[in-house]
């Protein structure tokens, strides 16, 4: 083994130690009253070596959900185009299951907690995987919607479902909130998918006039 990989182990281990002591103080008080004192005592670091690694609480924080967000997006997407291909039910399941493995992470940035950078981050998220689906259901390839909208739309209804999971303490599971969130969403998306071109050209219409 090369000095090196010798360091980048010590690095990693020593970021995920300080990134897993913020996430142990997240159960015990809020986001905003935990310090960087806080974490470093947590993970049994100094507060010097702490400022080597990141520049604050928000920059660690940051840092590891960029990670967690691009690793699910890489597990759900495959599943979304499977089900697309197969014409199969689109499996939002997962996304519950991921958001249940992290209930207190979840919960804190569906909330607010975490700031608006990190909550732009996820909603962000959302919004690309759910518009690779709406772009592949929309017949001909072409929505009279912007698929924008539609974008910002599904994944708006998606976390605003799973914030109220989250905050009553998921009475109800993974596979029941997945179920009732497509009943919910799939008559919009339908009446999207049906529509013609001729309804953009009257709702541009009514707009001018």
């Amino acid at each position: 083994m090369t000095e090196q990989k010798k360091i980048d182990r010590r690095v990693l281990r020593t970021r995920q130690s300080l990134f897993t002591a913020l996430m142990a103080l997240m159960m015990e008080k809020q986001y905003s009253d935990i310090t960087v004192r806080d974490i470093a005592d947590k993970a049994n670091i100094g507060r010097a070596t702490f400022y080597l690694h990141y520049k604050d609480k928000d920059d660690l924080l940051a840092s590891n959900l960029e990670a967690l967000f691009v690793g699910m997006a890489e597990r759900i997407r495959p599943l979304l185009r499977q089900a697309i291909m197969s014409g199969q039910p689109l499996p939002s399941e997962i996304v519950f299951n991921e958001v249940q493995q992290n209930a207190s992470l979840y919960k804190m940035i569906l909330t607010g907690q975490g700031g608006t950078v990190v909550w732009q981050r996820l909603y962000q998220t959302i919004i690309d995987l759910y518009t690779e689906v709406i772009q592949a259901l929309i017949v001909g390839g072409d929505s009279p919607i912007d698929v924008g909208i539609l974008g910002h739309f599904v994944a708006g209804s998606m976390l605003s479902v799973l914030k109220w999971w989250l905050e009553n303490d998921m009475p109800h599971s993974p596979a029941y909130m997945a179920a009732s969130w497509k009943r919910m969403i799939q008559p919009s998306m339908m009446a999207v998918v049906m529509l013609d071109n001729d309804w953009y050209a009257q709702a541009e219409k009514g707009k001018s006039g």
